[in-house]
């Protein structure tokens, strides 16, 4: 089992410098990107409670919501083009899931 995970980890460091992607700093930013997008998901609330914008609160639950694609995004070199169309998925998708979240979060406060 052992030389099993040291084989796909090999190949994990492998993609990752063909790619110019650190699979460290990706699971990093994939998990350490959690407790900013809860957060902001509160910043949200309480902004609209207090009747104050929340204009900013939403572009930072965003923002940590597709970090970790960013990271492939900006820094990624020679990635396949489908890798950028699932990107641009998971950003349009995220964007309407933050807006549905949003507007659940703010009717249950109200």
């Amino acid at each position: 089992m052992s030389e099993w995970i040291l084989t796909l980890w090999d190949s994990v460091k492998e993609l990752g410098v063909e790619h110019n992607v650190n699979p460290i700093l990706f699971a990093i930013l994939y998990v350490g990107s959690i407790p900013p997008y809860i957060g902001s998901m509160a910043w949200i609330v309480r902004n609209h409670r207090k009747q104050k914008a929340i204009n900013v609160p939403v572009i930072s639950t965003l923002f940590f919501f597709i970090m970790p694609a960013l990271y492939v995004l900006i820094f990624g070199r020679n990635v396949a083009w489908w890798v950028y169309v699932i990107i641009a998925l998971l950003i349009g998708y995220s964007s309407y899931t933050l807006y549905k979240k949003i507007r659940e979060k703010i009717s249950t406060a109200e």
